[in-house]
């Protein structure tokens, strides 16, 4: 069934790619207005979401054969556009190796040591133990020390650390930070990563993290990318142990060392903490963990610019092509992601086409469909560590993640356009289709730091993320309502599908704002920099990067 499934689906891909060829052979008068009008734009935008959010595909999830059918589509209409393959090995795609770990449920043990007796927490109910990303059995044993929430930022002024010796012992830390910081200054100095490169760079051999309730992916196999200089990114051999904990079993461990949890976590949450401290109790860390190898593809492709000079510098356009596959429970198991993120990529390869058809920009332009942004960024991250360009040849990038394009907007949030000079490209180009560009709605999720586009900034490229704002043209539509209602009932559902109500029309305007944005970029005389004494700047930015 699935040979027939499957040769049905290369059946469709062959018609469509057909029907897409005779349509570019229309002849245009004036190029930005015909394009952005014609209906043909909103059959385009049609066409790819419902060849990529087809039950087909499976959806989409990084590894399968399904993903790279669409990855294989993608590729094909760069080259209808007469893109350049700028992937390696005079290819469309970049393989990105991964491997996948995950750990024996039934090995999993988390033992509280006192000097009179044992506790042995419940899993999955109190603890849940990451996987060893190297490692097939891990046994560790060591002293609690306490860190604070286990931040460390030279640019916040802030180390939890001290001079705490964490040297062969298990550090304890509460999640997320406190209160007072930045939402996405915030985010970046306490995402997980960051938090166990700190503890593992310090010499620890475990961790445990405290939360009011154990996160969804401490559950899930963890997916890393193998370097090309040999081993595993992101990976920390010398901590054998990481879990993460419930406030309820924190609550038994800090009680054993003689301390109130509840009492520590409130002046942690305000930044009352002035230094961590040794708990003078030990806890066990036991693991069992499998491993398996995968592959996925980005997919990468060049217009050339017209600047003898400048051509050999380009402005990124990135969107991921990956969702989150199949459910096991359900009437409806497939994730299709339609507007998570077939949109993006219907709108990245809109966005090619235009640039495809009339005077080609100064500046070359890029085009990149990421694998694995679904497993934190992965595919984005490591492009930009192994980009097929020079990194400093690239000068800004344009990020296309699930546009809510489902009411008419009367204005776009840049997220990340603070940070740089790209925000006067972003208001030039709003202000070309009568659009406003609004403050972010919702800096309490820090959306800056959770989109393909933070791969690029954290190798010192100015970086941008539009989305539709929440005011609609449409004073009978709420705008923000609509896109909560998306949120809290279709995203990463199998109901974000071609069934919802989308607005075709309104993603041809979202197409024509970001075309906008990345023409602007790549005539301007000036690449993009950072705004002086920007965090993210100061943090990533590179000397070569930001001359003019």
């Amino acid at each position: 069934m699935m040979k027939i499934l499957k040769s049905v689906l290369w059946a469709w891909i062959i018609c469509s790619l057909f029907v897409f060829n005779y349509a570019q052979s229309t002849p245009r008068q004036d190029m930005l207005v015909s394009v952005t009008s014609d209906e043909m734009v909103k059959n385009s935008l049609r066409a790819h979401i419902e060849f990529l959010a087809d039950d087909l595909l499976q959806g989409r999830n990084t590894g399968s054969e399904e993903y790279e059918i669409a990855a294989r589509y993608v590729a094909s209409h760069f080259r209808q556009y007469g893109l350049k393959v700028a992937g390696e090995n005079n290819s469309w795609f970049q393989s990105v190796p991964f491997i996948r770990s995950t750990v024996e449920q039934s090995s999993q043990q988390m033992i509280l040591h006192t000097a009179n007796n044992q506790t042995e927490f419940k899993s999955p109910k109190e603890f849940v133990s990451l996987a060893g990303v190297t490692s097939a059995i891990d046994e560790v044993r060591g002293k609690l020390v306490f860190v604070g929430y286990g931040i460390v930022s030279k640019g916040m002024k802030h180390n939890d650390y001290g001079d705490l010796d964490v040297q062969g012992k298990i550090v304890v830390m509460f999640a997320g930070r406190p209160a007072s910081y930045p939402s996405e200054e915030g985010a970046h100095i306490s995402n997980i990563r960051e938090k166990l490169r700190h503890a593992a760079n310090r010499g620890a051999i475990g961790v445990i993290t405290l939360d009011r309730h154990i996160p969804s992916f401490a559950s899930r196999p963890l997916i890393n990318w193998k370097m090309k200089e040999g081993g595993v990114f992101d990976s920390y051999p010398g901590l054998q142990g990481i879990a993460f904990a419930t406030m309820d079993a924190g609550r038994q461990i800090f009680s054993a060392a003689g301390y109130d949890v509840e009492q520590v976590f409130a002046q942690a949450r305000e930044n009352d903490l002035s230094a961590g401290f040794d708990m003078d109790v030990e806890v066990s860390l036991i693991r069992k963990s499998t491993h398996e190898a995968l592959f996925s593809s980005n997919v990468v492709g060049i217009l050339e610019g017209s600047d003898p000079v400048l051509k050999n510098e380009y402005v990124v356009y990135s969107a991921h092509l990956d969702h989150i596959g199949v459910n096991t429970q359900g009437v409806d198991l497939i994730n299709n992601g339609a507007l998570d993120n077939a949109a993006g990529i219907a709108i990245m390869l809109e966005t090619a086409r235009r640039f495809s058809l009339g005077q080609r920009p100064k500046r070359s332009i890029l085009f990149v469909a990421v694998t694995a942004e679904e497993h934190d960024l992965l595919g984005s991250n490591y492009f930009a560590h192994y980009p097929t360009v020079p990194v400093d040849s690239m000068v800004a990038n344009i990020n296309l993640d699930m546009p809510v394009i489902l009411y008419p907007f009367a204005d776009v949030v840049a997220f990340g356009a603070q940070h740089s000079t790209l925000a006067d490209n972003v208001r030039a180009a709003a202000r070309t289709i009568n659009l406003r560009l609004s403050p972010d709605p919702i800096p309490e999720q820090a959306i800056f730091t959770h989109a393909d586009h933070y791969s690029f900034v954290k190798q010192g490229v100015p970086s941008v993320y539009l989305v539709p704002g929440f005011t609609s043209k449409d004073p009978s539509i709420n705008g923000g309502q609509v896109f909560g209602e998306y949120y809290s009932k279709h995203y990463h559902q199998p109901s974000d599908d071609i069934s919802l109500p989308i607005d075709y029309k309104v993603g041809a305007s979202f197409t024509t704002i970001n075309f906008l944005i990345g023409e602007d970029i790549a005539n301007s005389p000036l690449r993009p920099r950072w705004n002086e004494g920007d965090f993210f700047g100061d943090m990533f930015k590179k000397t070569a990067r930001n001359m003019q």
